[in-house]
């Protein structure tokens, strides 16, 4: 609950602090108000790509580019005001924008760049229909796909469903597996294939009780051409599918679950080629943090 509660505050905190610092940006010099709202406007872009939205609402994101317009006009209309601050107070401010401009523009463009494909891609068919489904973390960066890079399957995508308030269940900190709007979601095959591997014995553990000695949970491994596909954290006893059959695309594989190392119920998925980790397409489409995909009933 304490996870869930601080991934919830972080990016309502950075957006926070982009406002208020842009509200206050110190009349005066131009030079030093650019510098000040260059400096709030990095910490926004940073929430605005890196913060897991998910958690309280996928559309204040939004928001949080109009009201930062709107605190940018309203303090750019203060420019001809006399500053009310020491020198020393103005130096101050001043080398703290650069500080922070400093630290934050490397992470932004790292974030960016979670945008570009990877050098060699796998497309395949989003693997989840009826919905609007969310991308927790993901992309070729460490800034949008932090937990993933530190356990080595550093292209690897976590995909939650989202309900019509842009939350990925119904409360900041749901109590049951069937709070959660992805628990029991249909899988579908993402491409033709041979069943490599099915295990759907292991429990669904409550909400924030992760299962550390089996990292995938219960999972499916589908093999395509030369390409491994990994399937994780399934629903016991819901593979649909058995050992060496072979699979039509879109055939239904399983239902998302909360099994293995996981926090609460999303679908893991990544690919590996001749044992090396390859970039994933859906429908030509590559996805990071924040991306959704909007699937008809």
């Amino acid at each position: 609950m304490i996870l869930q509660i601080a991934f919830a505050l972080y990016p309502l905190c950075l957006a926070g602090v982009a406002l208020v610092w842009a509200l206050r940006a110190q009349p005066g010099k131009i030079s030093r108000w650019l510098a000040e709202v260059a400096a709030s406007g990095s910490i926004a872009v940073f929430a605005f790509l890196a913060g897991p939205w998910a958690f309280t609402s996928y559309y204040l994101r939004f928001a949080l580019l109009v009201l930062f317009t709107l605190a940018v006009f309203y303090s750019y209309r203060r420019m001809n005001l006399a500053s009310t601050m020491g020198k020393g107070q103005t130096a101050g401010r001043l080398a703290l924008s650069v500080a922070v401009l400093s630290l934050f523009t490397p992470l932004n463009g790292s974030a960016v760049v979670a945008h570009l494909r990877s050098q060699e891609s796998l497309d395949l068919s989003f693997p989840l229909a009826a919905g609007t489904y969310y991308v927790l973390q993901g992309g070729n960066s460490a800034v949008t796909n932090p937990f993933h890079a530190l356990s080595g399957s550093k292209l690897a995508l976590d995909i939650v469903r989202l309900n019509s308030f842009g939350n990925r269940a119904k409360r900041i900190t749901p109590r049951t597996l069937d709070d959660y709007e992805i628990f029991g979601d249909r899988i579908y095959s993402p491409c033709a294939g041979t069943v490599l591997a099915v295990r759907d014995d292991l429990p669904d553990h409550a909400p924030g009780k992760a299962d550390t000695e089996h990292p995938e949970g219960n999972f499916i491994v589908v093999k395509y051409a030369e390409t491994e596909i990994l399937i994780a954290h399934l629903m016991q006893r819901s593979a649909a599918v058995t050992t060496g059959e072979k699979v039509r695309l879109g055939q239904l594989l399983g239902r998302v679950g909360n099994s293995g190392n996981t926090l609460e119920p999303h679908l893991h998925i990544d690919a590996r080629k001749n044992g090396a980790e390859t970039g994933l397409l859906f429908d030509g489409r590559g996805l990071t943090m924040n991306n959704v995909v909007k699937r008809a009933k």
